[in-house]
Protein backbone atom coordinates (compact mmCIF):
# COMPACT_ATOMS: atom_id res chain seq x y z
CA UNK A 1 0.00 0.00 0.00
CA UNK A 2 1.42 3.37 -0.96
CA UNK A 3 2.26 5.71 1.87
CA UNK A 4 0.01 8.56 0.75
CA UNK A 5 -3.02 6.22 0.59
CA UNK A 6 -2.44 4.39 3.86
CA UNK A 7 -4.48 6.61 6.19
CA UNK A 8 -7.30 7.10 3.67
CA UNK A 9 -7.61 3.35 3.09
CA UNK A 10 -7.55 2.69 6.84
CA UNK A 11 -10.45 5.07 7.38
CA UNK A 12 -12.43 3.47 4.54
CA UNK A 13 -11.75 -0.09 5.71
CA UNK A 14 -13.16 0.57 9.17
CA UNK A 15 -16.46 1.76 7.74
CA UNK A 16 -16.71 4.18 10.64
CA UNK A 17 -18.01 7.71 10.74
CA UNK A 18 -15.26 9.85 12.22
CA UNK A 19 -15.97 13.22 13.78
CA UNK A 20 -15.10 16.56 12.22
CA UNK A 21 -12.17 17.02 14.58
CA UNK A 22 -10.93 13.50 13.85
CA UNK A 23 -11.05 14.34 10.14
CA UNK A 24 -8.64 17.18 10.88
CA UNK A 25 -6.31 14.67 12.49
CA UNK A 26 -6.67 12.31 9.52
CA UNK A 27 -5.86 15.14 7.13
CA UNK A 28 -2.75 16.01 9.15
CA UNK A 29 -1.51 12.42 8.94
CA UNK A 30 -2.13 12.30 5.19
CA UNK A 31 -0.11 15.48 4.63
CA UNK A 32 2.58 14.88 7.25
CA UNK A 33 2.83 11.10 7.50
CA UNK A 34 6.56 10.72 8.14
CA UNK A 35 6.74 13.62 10.58
CA UNK A 36 3.64 12.48 12.49
CA UNK A 37 4.96 8.97 13.10
CA UNK A 38 7.61 10.36 15.46
CA UNK A 39 5.43 12.90 17.27
CA UNK A 40 3.50 12.41 20.48
CA UNK A 41 -0.28 12.57 20.50
CA UNK A 42 -0.03 15.84 22.39
CA UNK A 43 2.33 17.38 19.80
CA UNK A 44 0.00 16.39 16.97
CA UNK A 45 -2.98 17.79 18.88
CA UNK A 46 -1.22 21.13 19.27
CA UNK A 47 -0.33 21.22 15.56
CA UNK A 48 -3.88 20.42 14.47
CA UNK A 49 -5.65 22.50 17.11
CA UNK A 50 -7.59 19.67 18.76
CA UNK A 51 -7.37 17.85 22.07
CA UNK A 52 -4.93 15.01 22.74
CA UNK A 53 -7.94 12.77 23.40
CA UNK A 54 -9.19 13.42 19.85
CA UNK A 55 -5.90 12.22 18.39
CA UNK A 56 -5.96 9.06 20.49
CA UNK A 57 -9.62 8.37 19.69
CA UNK A 58 -8.85 8.73 15.98
CA UNK A 59 -6.32 5.90 16.25
CA UNK A 60 -8.79 3.79 18.23
CA UNK A 61 -11.47 4.39 15.59
CA UNK A 62 -9.15 2.77 13.03
CA UNK A 63 -9.08 -0.45 15.04
CA UNK A 64 -5.89 0.03 17.03
CA UNK A 65 -5.74 -0.69 20.76
CA UNK A 66 -3.54 2.33 21.39
CA UNK A 67 -2.10 5.31 19.53
CA UNK A 68 1.45 3.89 19.47
CA UNK A 69 0.27 0.82 17.54
CA UNK A 70 -1.01 3.11 14.78
CA UNK A 71 2.34 4.90 14.66
CA UNK A 72 4.28 1.62 14.60
CA UNK A 73 2.36 0.39 11.55
CA UNK A 74 2.84 3.74 9.83
CA UNK A 75 6.59 3.47 10.38
CA UNK A 76 6.67 0.01 8.80
CA UNK A 77 4.73 1.28 5.78
CA UNK A 78 7.17 4.19 5.44
CA UNK A 79 10.18 1.86 5.53
CA UNK A 80 8.63 -0.43 2.92
CA UNK A 81 7.69 2.54 0.77
CA UNK A 82 11.25 3.86 0.91
CA UNK A 83 12.61 0.48 -0.20
CA UNK A 84 10.31 0.46 -3.23
CA UNK A 85 11.20 4.05 -4.08
CA UNK A 86 14.92 3.31 -3.85
CA UNK A 87 14.50 0.49 -6.35
CA UNK A 88 12.38 2.67 -8.65
CA UNK A 89 14.93 5.47 -8.41
CA UNK A 90 17.71 3.01 -9.17
CA UNK A 91 15.96 1.80 -12.32
CA UNK A 92 15.22 5.36 -13.44
CA UNK A 93 18.60 6.95 -12.73
CA UNK A 94 21.12 4.23 -13.36
CA UNK A 95 21.56 2.90 -16.87
CA UNK A 96 23.41 -0.36 -17.26
CA UNK A 97 26.54 1.21 -18.77
CA UNK A 98 26.87 3.79 -15.94
CA UNK A 99 26.17 1.65 -12.88
CA UNK A 100 29.82 1.36 -11.86
CA UNK A 101 30.59 5.09 -11.88
CA UNK A 102 27.27 6.19 -10.40
CA UNK A 103 27.51 3.69 -7.57
CA UNK A 104 31.08 4.71 -6.72
CA UNK A 105 30.19 8.40 -6.89
CA UNK A 106 27.24 7.87 -4.55
CA UNK A 107 29.55 6.26 -2.01
CA UNK A 108 32.01 9.14 -2.35
CA UNK A 109 29.12 11.48 -1.50
CA UNK A 110 28.22 9.30 1.49
CA UNK A 111 31.80 9.42 2.73
CA UNK A 112 32.03 13.20 2.40
CA UNK A 113 28.73 13.80 4.21
CA UNK A 114 29.61 11.33 6.93
CA UNK A 115 33.00 12.91 7.56
CA UNK A 116 31.48 16.39 7.73
CA UNK A 117 29.11 15.41 10.54
CA UNK A 118 31.54 13.49 12.76
CA UNK A 119 32.58 15.33 15.88
CA UNK A 120 36.35 14.82 15.99
CA UNK A 121 36.49 15.40 19.73
CA UNK A 122 33.97 12.59 20.25
CA UNK A 123 35.97 10.39 17.87
CA UNK A 124 39.16 10.98 19.86
CA UNK A 125 37.33 10.19 23.10
CA UNK A 126 36.07 6.95 21.58
CA UNK A 127 39.60 5.96 20.59
CA UNK A 128 40.82 6.76 24.11
CA UNK A 129 38.08 4.65 25.70
CA UNK A 130 38.73 1.69 23.39
CA UNK A 131 42.45 1.93 24.20
CA UNK A 132 42.03 2.09 27.98
CA UNK A 133 38.85 0.10 28.73
CA UNK A 134 39.34 -3.43 30.07
CA UNK A 135 36.34 -4.88 28.27
CA UNK A 136 34.83 -3.87 24.92
CA UNK A 137 31.78 -5.42 23.25
CA UNK A 138 30.92 -4.73 19.61
CA UNK A 139 27.31 -5.50 18.67
CA UNK A 140 25.45 -5.69 15.37
CA UNK A 141 22.50 -7.79 14.25
CA UNK A 142 21.15 -8.70 10.81
CA UNK A 143 22.39 -6.21 8.17
CA UNK A 144 24.68 -4.60 10.77
CA UNK A 145 26.38 -7.91 11.54
CA UNK A 146 29.19 -7.50 9.00
CA UNK A 147 29.99 -3.99 10.27
CA UNK A 148 30.24 -5.26 13.84
CA UNK A 149 32.26 -8.33 12.86
CA UNK A 150 34.86 -6.32 10.97
CA UNK A 151 35.47 -3.84 13.79
CA UNK A 152 35.20 -6.43 16.56
CA UNK A 153 37.52 -8.95 14.89
CA UNK A 154 40.11 -6.28 14.08
CA UNK A 155 40.13 -4.68 17.53
CA UNK A 156 40.32 -8.03 19.29
CA UNK A 157 43.31 -9.07 17.20
CA UNK A 158 44.99 -5.82 18.20
CA UNK A 159 43.93 -5.52 21.84
CA UNK A 160 42.76 -8.99 22.93
CA UNK A 161 39.83 -7.81 25.06
CA UNK A 162 36.98 -7.36 22.58
CA UNK A 163 33.84 -9.49 22.49
CA UNK A 164 31.67 -9.75 19.40
CA UNK A 165 27.90 -9.93 19.78
CA UNK A 166 26.01 -10.73 16.57
CA UNK A 167 23.09 -12.66 18.05
CA UNK A 168 20.44 -11.46 20.48
CA UNK A 169 20.04 -14.88 22.05
CA UNK A 170 22.13 -17.91 22.95
CA UNK A 171 25.61 -18.39 24.39
CA UNK A 172 27.20 -15.26 22.85
CA UNK A 173 24.62 -13.03 24.48
CA UNK A 174 24.82 -14.82 27.84
CA UNK A 175 28.61 -14.62 27.87
CA UNK A 176 28.54 -10.90 27.11
CA UNK A 177 25.92 -10.25 29.76
CA UNK A 178 28.09 -11.96 32.38
CA UNK A 179 31.24 -10.03 31.44
CA UNK A 180 29.84 -6.53 30.98
CA UNK A 181 30.22 -4.15 33.93
CA UNK A 182 29.92 -0.44 34.58
CA UNK A 183 33.44 0.00 33.18
CA UNK A 184 32.62 -1.76 29.91
CA UNK A 185 32.34 -0.08 26.51
CA UNK A 186 29.54 -1.18 24.15
CA UNK A 187 29.84 -0.24 20.46
CA UNK A 188 26.56 -0.76 18.61
CA UNK A 189 25.94 -0.77 14.86
CA UNK A 190 22.26 -0.34 13.98
CA UNK A 191 20.58 1.00 10.87
CA UNK A 192 17.04 1.41 9.59
CA UNK A 193 15.19 -0.91 10.20
CA UNK A 194 16.21 -0.91 13.86
CA UNK A 195 15.97 -4.40 15.34
CA UNK A 196 14.08 -4.95 18.58
CA UNK A 197 16.80 -7.32 19.78
CA UNK A 198 19.46 -4.61 19.58
CA UNK A 199 17.26 -2.08 21.36
CA UNK A 200 16.25 -4.41 24.19
CA UNK A 201 19.82 -5.64 24.77
CA UNK A 202 21.28 -2.13 24.91
CA UNK A 203 18.41 -0.91 27.07
CA UNK A 204 19.02 -3.74 29.55
CA UNK A 205 22.81 -3.23 29.66
CA UNK A 206 22.50 0.52 30.13
CA UNK A 207 19.89 0.25 32.86
CA UNK A 208 21.57 -2.67 34.62
CA UNK A 209 25.24 -1.62 34.42
CA UNK A 210 25.23 1.99 33.21
CA UNK A 211 28.09 1.07 30.86
CA UNK A 212 29.28 3.43 28.14
CA UNK A 213 27.29 3.00 24.91
CA UNK A 214 28.52 4.16 21.49
CA UNK A 215 25.93 4.02 18.70
CA UNK A 216 26.80 4.04 15.01
CA UNK A 217 23.62 4.60 13.01
CA UNK A 218 22.12 6.43 10.06
CA UNK A 219 19.31 8.38 11.71
CA UNK A 220 18.64 10.68 14.64
CA UNK A 221 15.39 8.71 15.00
CA UNK A 222 17.30 5.61 16.07
CA UNK A 223 15.67 4.53 19.38
CA UNK A 224 19.02 3.46 20.86
CA UNK A 225 20.28 7.05 20.86
CA UNK A 226 18.29 7.57 24.06
CA UNK A 227 20.65 5.13 25.82
CA UNK A 228 23.86 6.30 24.14
CA UNK A 229 26.79 8.33 25.43
CA UNK A 230 28.24 8.86 21.94
CA UNK A 231 26.49 8.84 18.56
CA UNK A 232 28.11 8.77 15.12
CA UNK A 233 25.86 9.24 12.09
CA UNK A 234 26.66 7.45 8.84
CA UNK A 235 25.27 8.30 5.42
CA UNK A 236 24.11 5.04 3.83
CA UNK A 237 22.25 6.24 0.73
CA UNK A 238 22.27 3.87 -2.23
CA UNK A 239 20.86 3.36 -5.71
CA UNK A 240 19.59 -0.04 -4.63
CA UNK A 241 16.97 -1.28 -2.12
CA UNK A 242 19.89 -2.20 0.16
CA UNK A 243 21.82 0.38 2.17
CA UNK A 244 25.46 1.17 1.45
CA UNK A 245 27.81 0.40 4.35
CA UNK A 246 30.90 2.05 2.86
CA UNK A 247 30.87 4.94 5.34
CA UNK A 248 30.52 2.53 8.24
CA UNK A 249 33.58 0.55 7.17
CA UNK A 250 35.53 3.75 6.53
CA UNK A 251 34.68 4.89 10.06
CA UNK A 252 35.81 1.53 11.45
CA UNK A 253 39.07 1.81 9.49
CA UNK A 254 39.68 5.22 11.06
CA UNK A 255 39.04 3.79 14.54
CA UNK A 256 41.35 0.83 13.90
CA UNK A 257 44.08 3.10 12.58
CA UNK A 258 43.81 5.51 15.52
CA UNK A 259 43.82 2.73 18.12
CA UNK A 260 46.81 1.09 16.43
CA UNK A 261 48.70 4.37 16.52
CA UNK A 262 47.83 4.97 20.18
CA UNK A 263 48.63 1.45 21.40
CA UNK A 264 51.65 0.56 19.21
CA UNK A 265 53.52 -1.74 21.62
CA UNK A 266 50.40 -3.57 22.78
CA UNK A 267 49.14 -4.06 19.23
CA UNK A 268 52.53 -5.23 17.97
CA UNK A 269 52.81 -7.75 20.83
CA UNK A 270 49.34 -9.19 20.20
CA UNK A 271 49.73 -9.37 16.42
CA UNK A 272 53.12 -11.11 16.74
CA UNK A 273 51.56 -13.57 19.18
CA UNK A 274 48.77 -14.33 16.71
CA UNK A 275 51.24 -14.62 13.82
CA UNK A 276 53.22 -17.22 15.75
CA UNK A 277 50.05 -19.22 16.27
CA UNK A 278 49.11 -18.91 12.61
CA UNK A 279 52.54 -20.16 11.53
CA UNK A 280 52.52 -23.13 13.90
CA UNK A 281 48.96 -24.04 13.04
CA UNK A 282 49.45 -23.94 9.25
CA UNK A 283 46.29 -21.84 9.09
CA UNK A 284 46.91 -20.05 5.79
CA UNK A 285 47.79 -21.44 2.39
CA UNK A 286 51.29 -20.57 1.25
CA UNK A 287 53.21 -21.86 -1.75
Amino acid sequence: MQLENFVVEKVKSQNTNITKTQKLVADYFVKNTEKATYMTANQIANEVGVSETTVIRFALSLGYKKFSEFQDELQQVIIGDRTVHRLQRSNAQVKEESVLHKSFNKDVENLERTLSQINESDFNQLVEKISTTNQVTVMGLRSSLTDAYYLGFSLNAMLGNVNLLTNDRGLDLETSLLEITEQSLIIVFTYTRFTTGTLETVKYLKNEHNCTVVTITNSVRCPIIHYSDYVFLMDIDSFTPMHSHVSSFAFSNAVISAVGSKQKERVEFNLNKLEKYYNNGNLFYEK
